[in-house]
C-alpha cells in the first residue's frame, strides 16, 4: 500500500479518560466491584463507535505510590472493556501510565506518546480525532497530539475548569453525553459539503470559545458556550454587562430540561411544552455545571428555546446550550436586525449571523417560581400574559399588585434592572391615547405613536415614528426598538413617547418604555 492511500484509510479516533468521564472517580479503583458507570455513557459511547475508533488512555499514579497494584488495574480495566461489550461498545486498547508525576515518564498525560503510538499501531488519524476527559491534562494532550480537545465536567471537571489553558480553543461541556453530541455534529459537518457553510463555522466558533451574534425571533442575541466560563466571560467584557446581571441560557429543545435544572415541577413542564420554541424563559434551580458566571452566583438558571429557525440549527449544530443575552452594549437598545449588531458591536464579536428581522421584536417572558411553586411574572415579553394564565389555569402573580393574594418574586432575571433598553437621546413617556405632551421651544422633539394621529397634532415634532398603521400591539412589539433606533439616531433631543394599553404585548412595550425613560 503506497502512501497516499495509507492516510486516506487512517480512522478518527476518541481518546478518553477513565476516572471522572466514563466511570465515577472514586479514587484508586482496586476491584470491579468499585466502578460505577456514569448517566448516559452506554448510548453515547455506542453512537460514537459507529463513527470512530475508541481507546482509553489513562493516568493510574497510584501504581507508581504503591496504593495500587497494576493487577488491580488490569482487573478494573477487564471489568470496564467486558461492560462496554455487553452494551454494544468494543474499546480498540486501553492505555495506561502508571507512573507517578514526579517521575517525569514520558507516557503520563499530558504527553502526547499513547496516542502517536496508537496512530502507529491502528493506522489512526490524530487531526480527525477527539481527546475527552475532566482534567486540564487531558485537553492539554489533544493540543500537542494536533487532535480537538473535550473538557466534561463530571468527575474534577468542575474542581479543575479554572485551570483549563482555552488558547488552544478546548470544547468545554457538561458530560460525555454532551462530548459525543458536539464530536457528532463536528463530524457530521466535516462529512457535508460544503464543509465551510457560515452555520458551521458558527458553530465550531462557539465549541472553540467564541462569540456568535445570532437571531432569534425576539431579538438578536450574543452567544457563547453556556459551560464555558471564559467564553461567557466575554459577554459581559463586551457588553460592558454587570456581573450581577444574569444571562438566558438558550437550548435545543426541552430535553434539556432535566439536564440544566435540578427541578422541573409540572406547572413548569406544561408552560414548556405549551410555548417552546418560543419567547418564554422558565427560571428553574439549576445544576452546578452552569458556572456561576451565568447565573450571577444563583441558585437558579434561566432557559429557553428559541424558534428562529437559524438559532434552533445552529443550538443543534454546536451540541451546546449557548448563553444568549441582546448583542448590544449593556443598558442601550437592543438590536432586532444584523445591521444594529454590526453597528453596535462592530469587530467586537467573531461572527455575525444575519437571519433577517426579529418577528416578535421584545425580549421573552420571563417566568419564575415562588417558594410555594406559583409561577411568578419576572418580565413582561413576547408570550402575553393573558396566554401565560389560560394554560397555567390560574393567574401568574404579578410581583408588587399590592395585597390580594399576590405571590412575592423571590427569584432574579435578566432584564429587571430599573434602568434598561434606553436609547442615549432621553425619553418620557405619555398615555396612551392621551393629549401629546408640548416640546419646550428650545428643544427638538422626537415623538413615538404607537398609532397614526393628525397632522396638526404632530407638526411641532422634528421626527415622529409610527410603530403600527393600525394600532396592532403584536406589530407594535415588533418595530419598537428598530424606531427608538431611529429617533435616537435622529436630531431629537427628547423623545415623547406613547404608551400602549396594558394588555397583550402593550405590557412588554410599556416595559420596555418605562425602563428606556428611567434617567
Amino acid at each position: 500500500m503506497n502512501k497516499a492511500s495509507q492516510t486516506s484509510d487512517r480512522r478518527p479516533a476518541v481518546f478518553l479518560d477513565r476516572d471522572g468521564t466514563i466511570v465515577e472517580d472514586r479514587g484508586d479503583l482496586r476491584s470491579p466491584g468499585q466502578v460505577r458507570f456514569l448517566p448516559g455513557v452506554f448510548p453515547a459511547l455506542r453512537e460514537l463507535a459507529r463513527h470512530f475508533a475508541l481507546l482509553i488512555v489513562t493516568n493510574q499514579g497510584g501504581v507508581g505510590r504503591g496504593t495500587l497494584a497494576m493487577d488491580e488495574v488490569a482487573a478494573v480495566n477487564d471489568h470496564v472493556a467486558q461492560c462496554l461489550c455487553e452494551q454494544g461498545v468494543e474499546l480498540l486498547a486501553t492505555y495506561v501510565c502508571p507512573h507517578r508525576r514526579d517521575e517525569n515518564c514520558r507516557c503520563a498525560k499530558p504527553s502526547p506518546y499513547f496516542l502517536h503510538r496508537a496512530a502507529a499501531d491502528f493506522n489512526l488519524d490524530l487531526a480527525a480525532s477527539f481527546v475527552v476527559g475532566d482534567h486540564p491534562h487531558d485537553a492539554a494532550t489533544a493540543t500537542a497530539a494536533g487532535a480537538v480537545g473535550i473538557y466534561v465536567l463530571t468527575g474534577h471537571g468542575v474542581r479543575h475548569l479554572d485551570q483549563l489553558t482555552r488558547s488552544d480553543g478546548q470544547v468545554v461541556v457538561d458530560d460525555l453525553p454532551g462530548a459525543a453530541r458536539v464530536m457528532m455534529a463536528e463530524s457530521s459537518a466535516r462529512r457535508s459539503p460544503p464543509p465551510a457553510d457560515e452555520l458551521t463555522l458558527a458553530a465550531r466558533c462557539l465549541q472553540r470559545g467564541g462569540l456568535v451574534a445570532l437571531p432569534t425571533e425576539t431579538v438578536y442575541g450574543l452567544g457563547a458556550n453556556a459551560f464555558d466560563p471564559r467564553a461567557v466571560a466575554a459577554i459581559f467584557a463586551v457588553k460592558q454587562r454587570p456581573r450581577f446581571d444574569p444571562l438566558i441560557v438558550h437550548v435545543p429543545d426541552i430535553s434539556w430540561l432535566d439536564r440544566l435544572a435540578t427541578e422541573v415541577n409540572p406547572l413548569a413542564q406544561r408552560l414548556a411544552e405549551a410555548f417552546w420554541p418560543g419567547p418564554l424563559t422558565l427560571v428553574l434551580p439549576r445544576r452546578e455545571t452552569i458556572p456561576d458566571l451565568v447565573v450571577a452566583g444563583l441558585p437558579t438558571v434561566a432557559l429557553r428555546v428559541p424558534s428562529h429557525p437559524l438559532a434552533l440549527t445552529l443550538l443543534q449544530r454546536t451540541g451546546l446550550p449557548l448563553a444568549a443575552p441582546s448583542a448590544n452594549r449593556f443598558g442601550g437598545v437592543s438590536p432586532t436586525c444584523a445591521a444594529h449588531v454590526r453597528e453596535g458591536l462592530g469587530q467586537m464579536v467573531d461572527m455575525v449571523l444575519d437571519g433577517g428581522d426579529c418577528g416578535v421584536g421584545v425580549e421573552s417572558t420571563i417566568v419564575g417560581f415562588g417558594d410555594d411553586g406559583r409561577p411568578v411574572l419576572l418580565r413582561p415579553g413576547g408570550v402575553a400574559l393573558e396566554r401565560l394564565d389560560a394554560v397555567a389555569g390560574m393567574a401568574i402573580a404579578r410581583p408588587g399588585e399590592g395585597k390580594g393574594g399576590e405571590v412575592a418574586a423571590t427569584v432574579v432575571a435578566p432584564g429587571m434592572l430599573r434602568r434598561h433598553y434606553s436609547p442615549g437621546t432621553p425619553v418620557r413617556l405619555f398615555e396612551a391615547g392621551g393629549k401629546l405632551p408640548t416640546a419646550a421651544a428650545d428643544e427638538l422633539a422626537g415623538l413615538l405613536l404607537l398609532a397614526p394621529r393628525p397632522d396638526c397634532e404632530t407638526a411641532s415634532f422634528a421626527v415622529v415614528e409610527t410603530l403600527s398603521a393600525n394600532g396592532d400591539l403584536d406589530e407594535a412589539a415588533r418595530n419598537l426598538f428598530a424606531a427608538l433606533r431611529r429617533l435616537d439616531a435622529s436630531a431629537a433631543t427628547a423623545i415623547a413617547a406613547e404608551l400602549a394599553p396594558e394588555q397583550g404585548l402593550g405590557r412588554a412595550i410599556n416595559d420596555r418604555l418605562r425602563r428606556a425613560a428611567a434617567w
